[in-house]
């Protein structure tokens, strides 16, 4: 393992928001799942991706394996818009941990597994999310 440096994960981790504002904010910004369709899904986890990367790098995660889930379990309204939709994330030990999940009952969870290191990336990605769904329904 020449020329691969340690994995050591930051100590001065600071939260991006509680999950509880992240919910809040989806509100604040006049989201609904009536406004989220599976093509809405996409910018998601392209955001999600980058921001677990930049988080890896950073040394953020608790590891530098995690990565978001070719997996996507969507189940949708006769006219496309979501009921629910799970995103999970996978690393070198575990394989697809819920990473943001909307459930039929309309409430928004992330990653309930995770400390503040591994959530951050999510709540980022689901915040930039939020701002770009908010533009394209007030266009």
């Amino acid at each position: 393992m020449m020329g691969t440096k340690p994995y050591i994960r930051k100590t001065d981790i600071t939260a991006v928001c509680t999950n509880d504002e992240a919910r809040d904010y989806f509100k604040q910004k006049g989201l609904t799942y009536d406004d989220i369709t599976e093509g809405d899904i996409l910018p998601l986890v392209m955001l999600l991706q980058q921001e677990l990367k930049k988080s890896a790098k950073d040394c953020e995660t608790s590891v530098s394996t995690m990565t978001l889930s070719k997996k996507i379990n969507i189940k949708k309204r006769p006219n496309g818009s979501i009921t629910s939709c799970f995103l999970y994330v996978n690393s070198h030990y575990f394989v697809q941990r819920e990473c943001i999940s909307f459930n039929a009952d309309g409430f928004i969870g992330f990653a309930g597994w995770a400390d503040q290191g591994n959530v951050n990336p999510i709540l980022r990605a689901f915040l930039k999310w939020c701002d770009y769904m908010a533009e394209a329904k007030n266009g």
